[in-house]
């Protein structure tokens, strides 16, 4: 069956989380992908060369193949897939040809779905108080609030790792971009927003200003991007989202700038899972945990761009959330 075929007939599964029939192969990592790759590289044939995965046959386990690819420096363009055939024994990989059953198994076209499942709450409470502009006694007080609840999603992305769009080799490393399809059928995101604000200037005849917005959050049509596979290793994974606001909800009649649901905080890193030319843990299927704010890209960087930022006497955000991230594998059969 032609790949493009392949992934028509897979995608309706996929989007219901079903796996048909057995699998092509299976990721390794660990001891067993350290034994490949020292393998792997040993060789002076493969030198220069990037790997892209490491699987081993279902059919027969003891049997795996390395995929690879030679950079170009300077250029993204993507090079022709290599693959490489092992033996595993006794926790080391010998170069071979495996039985015909295994490497049709191994050669078959690899994908995996990554997924990305959370859920957690944030709330904001401003409260400043001011000099009244008309000069009376009272003062002025603006008081703001912003509540993010429910907020909760559960996001998948199909990555094919026999499809590597482009490959770069620069100074921080050798980037390997494969296909990545948002698989938006078998993803969900439930999130409301409660936005409001008060401005009471009592020197001025204590007549108070409100404004009231609400917004709820569902799935993005598009989610390019979204999915990274950073040089320092691991997945960066976001949650696209689409809005519907309903009420005063012009930015300008607001102190405080977005919340940092709406900032993208909830971006994860997970580390762990190096899919793309990393280091994988020894159930690479096994589900990682994240969470606010260790297992956030924008925290990790240093880009977190709280509205309370810089002014924590008069402003509070509470945000908190939880979540997996996993690989589940994928049928060519």
């Amino acid at each position: 069956m032609r790949r493009g075929a392949w992934l028509a007939a897979a995608l309706p599964a996929l989007a219901l989380g079903i796996v048909p029939g057995a699998w092509a192969a299976k990721l390794v990592g660990g001891r067993e992908q350290t034994a490949l790759t020292r393998a792997f590289s040993a060789a002076r044939a493969h030198r220069g060369q990037a790997i892209v995965s490491a699987r081993a046959s279902t059919v027969n386990p003891s049997w795996a193949v390395v995929t690879a690819v030679r950079p170009r420096s300077g250029s993204s363009r993507a090079p022709a897939l290599l693959r490489a055939y092992f033996h595993i024994a006794g926790g080391r990989a010998q170069a071979g040809l495996p039985p015909q059953a295994a490497r049709a198994d191994l050669s078959s076209p690899f994908s995996v779905v990554v997924r990305y499942a959370g859920s957690g709450a944030e709330t904001i409470t401003y409260d400043q108080q001011y000099a009244s502009i008309c000069g009376g006694e009272g003062g002025f007080s603006d008081q703001q609030s912003d509540t993010v609840s429910p907020m909760s999603w559960s996001v998948r992305y199909l990555v094919d790792l026999d499809d590597p769009l482009a490959v770069t080799r620069t100074a921080a490393g050798t980037v390997i971009v494969p296909k990545v399809t948002f698989l938006a059928q078998g993803s969900s995101v439930h999130a409301r927003e409660a936005l409001t604000r008060t401005a009471l200037d009592l020197g001025c005849g204590g007549t108070p200003t409100s404004y009231h917005c609400a917004t709820t959050y569902g799935v993005g049509a598009s989610a390019s991007g979204l999915l990274q596979f950073p040089t320092r290793g691991g997945l960066q994974i976001g949650v696209p989202t689409s809005a519907k606001a309903i009420g005063q909800c012009d930015p300008s009649d607001y102190t405080l700038g977005p919340s940092l649901w709406d900032g993208g905080a909830t971006t994860a890193l997970a580390g762990q899972i190096g899919l793309v030319g990393g280091r994988l843990p020894s159930d690479p299927y096994a589900p990682v945990t994240v969470a606010w704010p260790s297992g956030s890209a924008a925290a990790s960087t240093g880009f977190v761009a709280s509205p309370c930022q810089g002014d924590g006497a008069a402003c509070r955000d509470d945000f908190r959330w939880r979540g997996q991230v996993s690989l589940a594998p994928v049928s060519a059969g």
